[in-house]
Order: C-alpha cells, then structure tokens, then sequence
C-alpha cells in the first residue's frame, strides 16, 4: 500500500511537471519571437535590450529570487546530498520554481544564449520534493528518489526524450545504478513523457533527420572532430567550474562587489557578439541547430566560437537559464566546421557528431549525450558514430576539466549552505559566488 501511494505520488508530480514544461516551452517560443521580432529590423536595438535586460533580470534574482539565479541542475544534485530537509525544502521550493520560471522567459525575451531544460529540471525537482510531503515520511533515501525522479521528468519534458532523462538522471546526477531508485526514475520519465505525447503528439526536440555515415573515409574525420569538441566543452566547462582563472580581477571584483553592473557589462557583451552573428547567437540558436541536423545547411564558420562566447557570457552574468540546449548548437557548429574545410563532407551527419563530442565534453557523461542526440533526432542509425564521439569527447574533456561540471558547481554550492555557522541565514537557497575567492586575495592585497 505504501508502494502504491509514492508510486502515485511518483506519477502525478512527473504529470505536473509535464504539463508547466509544456506551458514553459510555449513561453520560450513566444518570447524568443517576441524578441526576433524587435530586432529584425532594428538589430541596434540589442545593445539596449541585452545589458538592461541582464542587469533587471539579476536585480530581479538577488532581490525575489534569491537561489534561482544559474542553471537549476547544480542545485538539484546539490540537494542530493543534503540531509537537512528544511535546506532541501529551501532549495526546491515553490518560489524558486516560480523565479526561475520567469526569470528563464524574461531572460529569452532580451536576448540570453540560455536554454530551458536546467531551469525545467530544478522546477521538476521542487514539484516533485513538494508533491512528496503528501503524507510520506521523507527519508534521506526516500528525498534522492524524489529528487532524481524529478531530474528524469524534467530532461524528459525539456526535450521530449524520456530516454535521454532517464539516463541522465541515473548517469548525471545519480552516478550510480540502485534498482529502487531507477523505477522511480523510469516511472517519472515516462509519466511525464505519455503527458507530452498526449498534450503535443510525437515530436522529436530537432525534428527527424535522415543523416548516415556508411564506413568510408569520412570515418578517419570523426574522432578528430570528437576530440576537438571534447576540448572545447572541457574548457567551457572549466571556465564554468573556475572563473576567476580565466577573468581578469578588475572583472572578478565587478561581479562580486557590483553584481548588477557586472550583468550588464556581460548583457553587452553578448550584444556585441550577437550583432557580429548577425543574429545567429541569441536565444538557443534553436533554428540554426536544427537546419544543420535535419536539412544539412551549414552555419558560418564563426557560429561555433561566437554561440561558446555569447553561451559564457550569459551564463556567468549571474541570470537564471540552461547551458544544454546551447551546448547542443555549439556542438552542431563544430561539426559543420570541417564540411567547410573538408568538401564533400555529409553536413548533418557530421553536425550530430559534433553535437556529441562538444556536449559530452561539456558534462562528460557519454550515455546521456548519445542518447540525447539520438533520440532529439529520432535517427538510431547514427548511433555508432555518436556514442563514439561521445565517448572521445568525455576522455579529451577530461584533460583540461578534471570534474564534471555540474559535480563541480554542486560542491561549490553545498560550500554556502551546510557550514551553518558562516554562512548568513538568507544564503540557504543562494547559488555560490564564483568570484568569492578572488575578493579574498583582493582584501589581503588591499
């Protein structure tokens, strides 16, 4: 009777967060248009849009919000391994789903190269972790079932792959195989997907594509193209990981002293770039990946390094919003780098080989990033090639990102909320300052 229950308790948070992603996708839809159309025809326009976005969006965060700022997918692993249940309750509750669910739309609306699926599997987390305080006693192991339950509906309903969210949330967040736990996922992952299916019928995130790499010369090229989007992921991820390494420390003291200001200084660089792009890097680049995988048209040979850019500078302004879906463009960008070089090249095949080496080094987790190609793509016949670039991409992102990613900044958020004593009552909820360190070496110099 108790497995009925939370089996229940399983089905109906996994059928509620299918149904506010489906309303969330919607809204990105809506406001990334809303967006496109402000600045078709007055492209200038984005130099105002973009740091006065960014800087409301963070005054917004640090004053309503505080906690829903970043990706969502740090703060639920993060949750993971709390024991406090009042922490977790803090870090997955209703108001941060609610920030972070309208701080992600206004982020679309000006511009950000962010995307939906962090935010989805945070808001995922909390209505699953909310949805189980009806009548069950939360345990410590009972509160990892239903947050990893939540992390597999969330990626389920992001990209429509109850696949892909299922081994993401066992491979990713959970990094290890408990058979209770992995019939909760599956449970939550194909609850929320029938509720996509029912809601939208069957739509592949990308489309269908009809890419093949029959065994030829062309086959010599994909590791290197794996390799190259692996080291490029691990030092998008690093960056991610350690900031203040790689920003000057004027810029370091900006952003701890002077959040705001730091956000619109990176609102306009993201300006900057996009008006380079003429457009290509805003958003999620959600147009320019799929013509790539599924019509074969190539993007500029500049898209890839302007959309790692304009994904950095959005993400670490300190705004609420996703790295996987612009990773995903980034990744199609690398692998259309060598149909420009090399002639004859199949452009959408090797579009899903980049896909998959760049993602898989950005969270270096080869399972989901072949299984979120593939299933976005609905083409199992690549399957070969993607989970090998997957793989070379894991192991070459290794070499200059030790941790992945997500671990990473799940450590540095667990660092601001469990040494209760040093750490101010509001800082429960808030995600870690990445520029803290250099403020420490500043003071000492000073």
């Amino acid at each position: 009777m108790a497995a009925l229950k939370r089996n229940s308790i399983f089905v109906f948070a996994a059928v509620v967060t299918g149904l506010i992603s489906i309303i969330f996708g919607l809204g990105v839809v809506r406001a990334s248009r809303i967006f496109q159309q402000m600045t078709a025809e007055r492209p200038w326009l984005v130099f105002a849009l973009c740091p006065v976005g960014f800087a409301i969006i963070v005054f917004l965060t640090r004053t309503l919000f505080p906690g829903a700022q970043g990706s969502g997918i740090p703060q639920a692993t993060a949750a993971l391994k709390m024991h406090d249940v009042a922490d977790v309750d803090t870090v997955l509750s209703l108001r941060i789903a609610v920030g972070k669910f309208l701080l992600t739309l206004l982020g679309f609306l000006v511009g950000a190269s962010i995307g939906k699926e962090g935010p989805t599997v945070q808001i995922g987390c909390a209505a699953m972790n909310i949805c189980g305080r009806l009548g069950l006693q939360r345990t410590h192991a009972l509160q990892r079932v239903l947050i990893l339950a939540g992390g597999a509906a969330g990626i389920t309903c992001a990209f429509n792959a109850p696949i892909a969210g299922i081994v993401f949330a066992i491979e990713e967040m959970a990094r290890s195989f408990h058979e209770e736990q992995s019939r909760a996922i599956i449970l939550a992952a194909f609850a929320s997907g029938v509720t996509l299916l029912i809601v939208l019928g069957y739509q592949p995130y990308f489309g269908v594509s009809h890419a093949g790499l029959p065994l030829s010369w062309t086959w010599l090229l994909v590791p290197l193209c794996a390799v190259i989007g692996g080291l490029a992921g691990g030092l998008f991820a690093q960056i991610l990981a350690t900031p203040t390494r790689f920003m000057p420390r004027p810029l370091n003291r900006l952003a701890l002293r002077h959040p705001i200001g730091f956000a619109a200084l990176c609102g306009l660089m993201l300006a900057i770039i996009g008006f380079l792009s003429h457009g290509q890097v805003f958003d999620a680049s959600y147009g320019q990946a799929r013509d790539g995988l599924v019509s074969g048209v190539l993007p500029t040979p500049a898209f890839a390094p302007l959309k790692f850019l304009a994904t950095l500078v959005s993400y670490l302004s300190g705004i609420p919003g996703g790295i996987f879906a612009p990773s995903l463009a980034v990744g199609v960008g690398v692998g259309t780098e060598l149909a420009h070089l090399v002639p004859g090249l199949p452009v959408a095949a090797f579009a899903m080989v980049g896909m998959a080496g760049y993602f898989s080094g950005v969270v270096q987790a080869p399972l989901t990033a072949t299984a979120i190609v593939i299933e976005m793509t609905s083409n199992p016949a690549m399957t070969v090639p993607v989970g090998v670039a997957a793989i070379l991409g894991t192991l070459a992102s290794r070499l200059i990102c030790k941790e992945p990613v997500y671990a990473a900044m799940s450590h540095q958020f667990l660092l601001v909320v469990e040494p209760k004593p040093v750490v101010e009552p509001e800082a429960v909820g808030r995600a870690p300052q990445p520029f803290a360190e250099d403020e420490r070496k500043s003071d000492e110099v000073v």
